[in-house]
Order: C-alpha cells, then structure tokens, then sequence
C-alpha cells in the first residue's frame, strides 16, 4: 500500500511540473494561451495556464484570480460581453524580459492582457500578468 501511495505521489507531482521555456516563442505560446482563456471569460483558467510557470505562492495565484474573476465581473456590466482576445506585440528588453500585449475584447470597450517574462538564468519564468483599460498606452 504504501508502494502505491509513494507512485502515486510521484506521478501526481511530475505531471504538476511543466516543460521549462527556452525561448521566446514558448512565452508567446503560453501567453497567448492564457489570454485566450481570459478573452473566453475564464481568469481562473488563464492563471491555471500560467501557474507551472509562476514562481509566485500557489496562494496567492489563487487571489489573483479569484481578485480577477470578480473585476472582470464588476467591468462586464459597463464593457458588455467578452468577445476574446487579440494579439497586440511583444517588446523584449535585454536578454532577460519579454512583455507580450494582448488585449480582452468586450462589446463596448477593450482591455490590455500583458504577460511578462523574466530569464534568470536558462529558462523563462511568468514575472507579472495584469490587465486594465488603458487602451491609448497601446499607441505608445
């Protein structure tokens, strides 16, 4: 029993962990996941996306899309209804940052979506993910 226990433990745990991100194109991929999700009405999805990335407390992933969840909520009611997601750019800042911008499409109105990753060493890591409707930065 214990055998099966000990397995089992181990096989939940190695299928928890995600493929490391080597490049950029993988960033933009699981980004783009993500705000897939998020553009389909789902935040807590998007952060499920992101979470095998995000150093961050399982905790606090957890707030930020419950926090999320009752935002979008709340903005619903002015923007209308989510349409989905569209794919804005990505800025790189040395070797170590990419940013990719997306936004969350509503009927009256738009949100930016923006992933940022960070390189620390070898493989990259979910650094921020927010979005807000300042829209006009878009243009910067």
């Amino acid at each position: 029993m214990k055998k099966v226990v000990a397995t089992l433990s181990i096989l939940i745990s190695l299928s928890a962990t995600a493929e490391p991100i080597k490049n950029i194109e993988g960033t933009k991929q699981l980004c783009q996941k993500a705000a897939d999700a998020f553009g389909a009405g789902d935040p807590k999805k998007s952060m499920e996306i992101l979470k095998p990335h995000w150093p961050l407390p399982v905790e606090e992933i957890d707030n930020l899309a419950y926090q999320t969840e009752s935002q979008l909520k709340m903005v619903s009611s002015r923007f209308g209804t989510i349409l989905g997601s569209d794919f804005v750019a990505t800025k790189v800042a040395g070797n170590s940052f990419v940013q990719h911008t997306y936004i969350g499409k509503f009927e009256k109105h738009a949100v930016r979506y923006i992933c940022v990753f960070y390189k620390p060493k070898e493989e990259w890591v979910v650094n921020a993910v927010y979005w807000d409707d300042q829209t006009p930065a878009l243009f910067n």
